[in-house]
C-alpha cells in the first residue's frame, strides 16, 4: 500500500497543474489526475469509511480542489459541503411471551423504526403464518409495504431465509427519515394458534452526520438546465481482527486497509479534474455540477439525499463515474454504461467520439449495475443518468478486497478515460444534444416498516 503526501502538497500541485496545461483539447494534467487519485486512496485516508474522521478529511481535499478549481457552492449554500443526518435503528431490549411461553432470541428477529413497541394481546397485530411451501421473502415484502402492525410465525422450512432477515434486523436500519409505520416481529417454528401474546422492544435510535459535496460551474445561457457529473468517495474503510501486513517502513503490523483505489477513488479523481478542465474552458452553456457522493457502499445513501434536494426536470443528464481504475474489456481507456436502453445517452456522447473509442452498452446485464450505483437515485425520478466504467466486472478479484490498492491501477487507462470523457461530453456542455429522459421506476415506494 502507497503511502500519501501531505494534503497541502496535492492542493499546490493543483494549483500548478491548473496553469500549465499543454494540451490542447484538455485542460487538466495526468500528473495531477494521479495526484488526486493517489492521496483519495492512500493508507492515510484509511479506506475512507462512512462517518470515520477519514471521510471527512477526504471530503476536505475535494472541496478545496473545488476551491482552486473555481467552482461555485450550490444556489443557497455557503459551502460545497451538503451535510445531512443519517438516522439508525437498532434492536436492545427484546422481551417476547407467546402463548404464555418465552420465545428464545436465537428464534426472534424484530423491526421498526420507532424508539420501541409493547404488544399486551394477539389483537394488538396482524398474525400471518408463513407455511412451508409459502413465498417468505414475498410475503415480507408485502407487509412491509402494507405497514402496522404484523406478527409473523415462520415454519422451520425457512430457518435459512429466517437467519437472513434476523441478521439484517439485527444490524439495525438506517434512514434518512425515521418513520413509525409500524413494527414487525418474526418468530421461527411455532406452529400453534395465538391465544396470549406479550411482546416489549425497545430500540437504540443514532443520528450521525454525512457529507456530500458539490460544485458549480454556472452555465453561460442555459444556466437553468444542468449536466451533473458525479461519483462516490466512500469506501468501506478499515476492517480490524483480519490478516495483518507487516509495514516495512515502520517495522510494525496494522489493521487491514480497504483503499477503494479503483472503488472509487478513480471516479473521484476523474470527476475532479473534468471540473477542472470544464472551468478552463469556460464555454459551457449549461450549468455543470460536480457532486461526491458519501455513503454510496451503505445503498447510495448520499445521492439519495442529494436527489430530494433537486428539481430532477432540470437535469439534463448524469454521468456518474464508477470505478475506471482497470483496463476495458473493449481496450485501454474506453468505458461502458449502464443502462443504455433506457435513454439514448450512449448514442449521444458516442457523436463525439471516434468509432474505436465508442462507449459501449454493459457488458455484465446479469449484475443488474444500472441500479447499483448512484445515477439510480436520479434514474428514477426520470433523469438519463447513468454509470460508466472500464472495469472487466468477471474478472475483477481486488472488488471489496485490501488488494485494491494504488498498485493495482493502470493509470495510462485512467487517463485514456477521462479524456474519452472530457470528449465525450462536450455537447452536452454546450447545450448542443439533448438527451431522451428514463421512464421513472413504476415502485419507487420504500416499505414502512424497514
Amino acid at each position: 500500500m502507497r503511502k500519501s503526501l501531505p494534503i497541502l502538497s496535492f492542493i499546490a500541485a493543483a494549483t500548478l497543474s491548473a496553469c500549465s496545461s499543454t494540451q490542447s483539447e484538455l485542460h487538466f494534467e495526468r500528473s495531477q489526475l494521479e495526484q488526486d487519485i493517489s492521496y483519495l486512496a492512500s493508507d492515510d485516508l484509511k479506506g475512507r469509511k462512512s462517518f470515520s474522521p477519514e471521510i471527512d478529511i477526504a471530503a476536505d481535499y475535494i472541496a478545496e480542489r473545488f476551491t482552486r478549481i473555481g467552482l461555485e457552492p450550490m444556489a443557497g449554500a455557503n459551502s460545497f459541503k451538503q451535510q445531512f443526518e443519517l438516522h439508525s435503528v437498532t434492536p436492545k431490549n427484546v422481551a417476547v411471551s407467546l402463548n404464555n411461553q418465552a420465545v428464545d432470541t436465537s428464534k426472534l428477529a424484530v423491526v421498526s423504526q420507532s424508539s420501541g413497541f409493547t404488544w399486551l394481546q394477539p389483537s394488538d397485530a396482524t398474525i400471518t403464518h408463513i407455511a412451508a411451501d409459502m413465498d417468505l421473502r414475498a410475503t415480507l415484502r408485502e407487509l412491509n409495504h402494507l405497514g402496522g402492525n404484523h406478527l409473523v410465525i415462520v415454519d422451520n422450512a425457512h430457518e435459512e431465509m429466517f437467519s437472513r432477515y434476523q441478521n439484517y434486523f439485527n444490524a439495525g436500519l438506517t434512514k434518512l427519515e425515521l418513520k413509525d409505520q409500524g413494527a414487525m416481529v418474526l418468530i421461527l417454528g411455532q406452529n400453534e394458534a395465538v391465544s396470549a401474546l406479550d411482546v416489549k422492544v425497545e430500540n437504540e435510535l443514532k443520528s450521525q452526520r454525512l457529507t456530500n459535496v458539490i460544485g458549480v460551474l454556472p452555465g453561460k445561457k442555459k444556466d437553468s438546465e444542468v449536466v451533473l457529473f458525479s461519483a462516490h468517495y466512500d469506501h468501506l474503510g478499515q476492517k480490524k481482527g483480519e490478516q495483518h501486513e507487516h509495514d516495512e517502513e515502520h517495522g510494525d503490523e496494522h489493521d487491514t486497509i480497504y483503499n477503494g483505489a479503483n472503488d472509487n477513488a478513480s471516479g473521484t479523481g476523474a470527476m475532479l479534474n473534468l471540473a477542472q478542465h470544464y472551468a478552463h474552458l469556460a464555454d459551457n452553456e449549461r450549468t455543470l455540477m460536480f457532486a461526491a457522493f458519501t455513503a454510496e457502499e451503505m445503498g447510495l445513501i448520499g445521492s439519495k439525499h442529494f436527489a430530494t434536494t433537486q428539481n430532477p426536470d432540470a437535469i439534463t443528464a448524469m454521468i456518474n463515474i464508477e470505478m475506471i481504475g482497470k483496463p476495458s474489456p473493449f481496450g485501454s481507456g474506453n468505458l461502458w454504461m449502464t443502462g443504455a436502453d433506457k435513454s439514448d445517452l450512449q448514442a449521444v456522447l458516442n457523436q463525439s467520439l471516434p468509432e474505436e473509442n465508442h462507449i459501449q452498452a454493459n457488458p455484465y446485464p446479469k449484475l443488474n449495475l444500472f441500479y447499483r450505483s448512484d445515477n439510480a437515485s436520479l434514474a428514477s425520478m426520470g433523469v438519463p443518468a447513468h454509470s460508466f466504467s472500464s472495469t472487466d466486472m468477471e474478472n475483477n478479484d481486488h472488488y471489496h478486497t485490501p488488494n485494491d490498492e494504488l498498485a493495482n491501477l493502470d493509470f495510462d487507462s485512467i487517463y485514456k478515460s477521462v479524456t474519452l470523457l472530457a470528449k465525450a461530453s462536450a455537447p452536452l456542455a454546450r447545450a448542443q444534444f439533448t438527451p431522451s429522459r428514463v421512464a421513472p421506476l413504476k415502485d419507487q415506494s420504500e416499505g414502512k416498516i424497514y
